[in-house]
């Protein structure tokens, strides 16, 4: 389960920004996730839960937007987002588009604290 260590991940870079800015503690922390990313979800939030005991984020939440797949299809000259099982397929005009546009993210948005 590699998603424990994205979960620590997280909470270093949410660590060293809330000891930059002076934060004791966070209640939430917003990341996006995207489709490609290789992360799931639940997985995740389970790895969170635990990864986060006893630090400046214990008990927070992690709220996760997911980002859809986008890709750009030289064919149309428009960002597309295929269908799912289609793999990177226009789901316009059918061309193979292998610029991936979205979808491969990992970030940490924003971070909540008390008043």
């Amino acid at each position: 389960m590699h998603e424990l260590s994205v979960a620590l991940t997280l909470l270093d870079g949410v660590s060293e920004a809330a000891l930059r800015d002076g934060i004791e503690r966070v209640t939430a922390v917003h990341v996006r996730i995207g489709a490609l990313s290789g992360i799931a979800r639940d997985a995740l939030l389970f790895s969170w839960d635990m990864a986060s005991a006893e630090s400046i984020a214990a008990g927070s939440e992690l709220r996760i937007e997911d980002v859809p797949v986008a890709v750009f299809c030289e064919r149309c000259k428009r960002e597309r987002s295929p269908a799912p099982g289609t793999g990177l397929l226009c789901p316009v005009c059918g061309a193979a588009s292998p610029t991936i546009v979205r979808g491969r993210e990992l970030q940490i948005v924003a971070m909540e604290v008390p008043a």
